[in-house]
């Protein structure tokens, strides 16, 4: 698994203590819901605390459409029209969902040093070969 990935994987289950990791955990969340969900899911689903860490996370990550979105969000919760507008500006703002994903990877390569390191796991060769075999031992 690459670094990305790895940090991909680690913000899904709300670990990493960068603001990296803490910003695309949260925006994890909002954005994953807005996805399988829609903005009615998304507005009740949330806490207003949740949905300003999310706007928070889009301007980190430069996605100030999808901030602007998410500060609308409430209101999908109380009305179908505004429901069925902020499903649609998704759509058409992220139509393969790969919005995240590439500011996510472009805001990693320019500050990695906001990410918490990832541990590399050493493969059993490369375990087995830095050991000093020995009949003797």
């Amino acid at each position: 698994m690459n670094v990305i990935d790895a940090v991909w994987k680690r913000a899904c289950a709300h670990r990493g203590g960068g603001p990296g990791d803490r910003h695309l955990s949260a925006l994890l969340l909002v954005h994953g819901t807005m996805l399988n969900g829609g903005a009615a899911a998304a507005a009740v689903g949330f806490e207003p605390e949740d949905l300003r860490a999310a706007v928070e996370a889009c301007e980190y990550y430069g996605l100030n459409g999808l901030a602007g979105l998410i500060r609308e969000l409430p209101a999908a919760a109380d009305s179908e029209y505004d429901e069925r507008r902020l499903d649609l500006s998704f759509q058409d703002m992220d139509p393969e969902g790969l919005m995240l994903p590439a500011a996510f990877e472009d805001r990693y390569r320019a500050t990695p040093e906001d990410f918490d390191p990832v541990e590399r796991r050493r493969g059993v060769i490369a375990a087995l070969t830095s050991r000093r075999w020995s009949v003797h031992q």
